[in-house]
């Protein structure tokens, strides 16, 4: 394997796609940019990259933006995957014919259990190819989108992990995303990442405390007033199910808090306050967050099925009650008549059923015998 990556395709053209484009063309690496609808990349492949706003502003190229997917992944070192959780097996099975030895798959991010999806997609395929599949638990960075060709930075996250699944191949494939992302750590296994799914944590409960007003058309400002002390208590009751479960499988996990702190260097004396603080301040990452029109949006499609309801299931399976994830989970059953918990990351599609808490860590540690 090559010691540092120098080509990258990225996979899916939204904003978390093309805001990538803004922060490793401008780092200097070669990039692809591919997904299916060619109306996301039109206007970004006739400027032939993006335009970065900073102290001067700064153009990050492409070497090509294409609905090609073999042209985009062949001979790239690292293939970021940025399409949603929701996703990530569909582009799995595309990619498994066409990747190659050496190369590496990361999830940005892999929600709950998204290198297992991954990884068992591509077997199911038929991929014989020895490539890495890798996850960083959340989005890096934050961003003003001015136009298709246009970003304007916000901040950056300063902690994030990055695991591999199985997690004993990340000494050899860590050294290679490490460049891409300076302020990564490699974590031990995705337990780590999985666990650290803030997306399942934020969103979900502050959308069902919303519904009113989201079904009622206010736009409100998602963090800054949507996180009022009840919010608050029903974030600290489920993230303290999130951190159990994490600790029955052996890994530490932070909790809603220290993760804020550790990313954007925020602690005031409640979460309410902090989230009015990084909402507010000039740097505040969440004030781009917009509020969604309707339930039928990702932080409830996406951050259920990928993210609370493989955190029940797994807590379930390592022995610890998970009531307020669950209670949030058939909230959201009744309000929107959609079974989540079906279509979700259950034990049987992540390949763990039957397995008890050591089995699982082992897994994680060491794949699928």
């Amino acid at each position: 394997m090559k010691g540092s990556a120098e080509t990258v395709a990225i996979i899916g053209a939204g904003i978390g796609g093309v805001y990538l484009v803004a922060e490793l063309g401008t780092a200097g690496f070669k990039l692809r940019l591919h997904d299916i609808d060619d109306s996301k990349l039109s206007e970004i492949r006739a400027h032939g990259g993006v335009d970065v706003e900073g102290e001067r502003v700064q153009f990050a190229a492409l070497d090509c933006a294409t609905t090609d997917l073999r042209a985009a992944i062949d001979g790239a070192d690292v293939i970021i995957v940025v399409t949603g959780g929701n996703t990530q097996s569909t582009v799995a099975r595309s990619v498994a014919p066409l990747v190659r030895d050496g190369q590496i798959i990361l999830l940005i991010q892999g929600n709950t259990g998204g290198s297992v999806i991954v990884r068992r997609a591509l077997d199911d395929a038929g991929c014989r190819a020895k490539v890495d599949v890798a996850e960083m638990d959340n989005y890096p960075y934050s961003c003003w989108r001015l136009s298709a060709t246009r970003i304007r930075p916000i901040v950056r996250k300063r902690w994030l992990q990055i695991a591999t699944f199985p997690g004993k191949r990340i000494d050899d494939a860590f050294p290679l995303l490490a460049p891409l992302f300076p302020e990564a750590v490699a974590a031990p296994n995705i337990l780590y990442t999985g666990f650290t799914n803030a997306n399942a944590m934020l969103h979900v409960a502050n959308c069902v405390a919303n519904t009113g007003r989201i079904e009622s058309g206010e736009a409100y400002k998602f963090y800054a007033e949507g996180v009022t002390p009840a919010v608050a208590r029903l974030y600290e009751a489920i993230n303290a199910e999130r951190v159990a479960v994490a600790a029955a499988l052996g890994a530490s996990v932070p909790t809603l808090a220290d993760w804020f702190d550790r990313v954007y260097g925020v602690r005031e004396a409640t979460l309410v306050e902090t989230c009015q603080h990084l909402t507010h301040n000039s740097d505040g990452p969440y004030q781009a967050t917009g509020t969604p029109k309707s339930l039928d949006h990702k932080f409830i499609t996406e951050d259920v099925p990928t993210g609370l309801v493989p955190m029940s299931a797994i807590g379930a399976a390592a022995g610890v009650n998970t009531p307020a994830i669950n209670a949030l989970i058939e909230m959201v059953r009744n309000m929107t008549g959609k079974d989540f918990a079906a279509e979700g990351r259950t034990l049987e599609r992540l390949g763990l059923s039957g397995m008890d808490a050591e089995r699982i860590r082992r897994t994680m540690e060491e794949g699928f015998s």
